[in-house]
């Protein structure tokens, strides 16, 4: 009787060691879209929707303070001061880049370089990448029709390489309480997410 207990017992941690992370997995999944479309609803209401027309959304699942530490004169790098596990964030700004889609691959598997996910909101464009969601006709559909796709093959990535950047123009920084995704503030800056203090966001432990 002892054995079988035993065996039973290891068998439903096993079944159980299966299940939960494909739950938790699904939980995250369904949590960061969730934040992805409140930020991008509120942005939407913010001047700075009506002055591009092509975003990237990039979501942080845990905020990270960075600071600046000097290698060598001239010469800095990131390094992690704080983290703050119970705040995920979202930035949205705009972005002034085209893609190369390799015609000597498949298509589902390049959306590690081009974005996989798209949503359109009264004529304006929100992106993100995602590697667990491939890349589609329906998608690439999108991005032709805003001119963000040009098909290729890899001698002509140099094409790509090169596009303006503006360190003066602002993007919206989203904060939102893991344990209450209705709960957040925005900040419109154009300093890059995680190199300034974000704001208290007053989440509930």
């Amino acid at each position: 009787m002892t054995i079988t207990l035993n065996f039973f017992y290891s068998w439903c941690f096993l079944f159980m060691g299966s299940i939960v992370p494909h739950n938790i997995k699904k939980l995250q999944v369904e949590s960061h879209d969730q934040v992805r479309q409140t930020a991008i609803l509120d942005f939407s209401k913010t001047k700075l929707f009506k002055m591009d027309s092509v975003f990237d959304v990039t979501l942080y699942d845990t905020l990270h303070r960075i600071a600046e530490q000097a290698i060598v004169p001239g010469s800095y790098k990131g390094v992690i001061i704080k983290t703050y596990s119970d705040i995920i964030a979202v930035d949205i700004t705009a972005i002034p880049i085209r893609w190369l889609l390799d015609t000597m691959e498949r298509i589902d598997i390049q959306n590690r370089r081009i974005p996989s996910r798209v949503y359109e909101k009264d004529g304006r464009l929100f992106l993100w990448w995602d590697k667990h969601f491939p890349l589609t006709d329906s998608t690439l559909k999108v991005l032709n029709k805003f001119h963000l796709v040009e098909r290729g093959t890899k001698k002509d990535i140099n094409k790509f390489l090169d596009f303006g950047t503006d360190a003066t123009k602002r993007g919206a920084d989203y904060y939102f309480c893991r344990n209450n995704l209705t709960v957040y503030k925005r900040v419109i800056t154009n300093k890059a997410i995680g190199y300034y203090d974000p704001p208290n966001v007053k989440c509930k432990q």
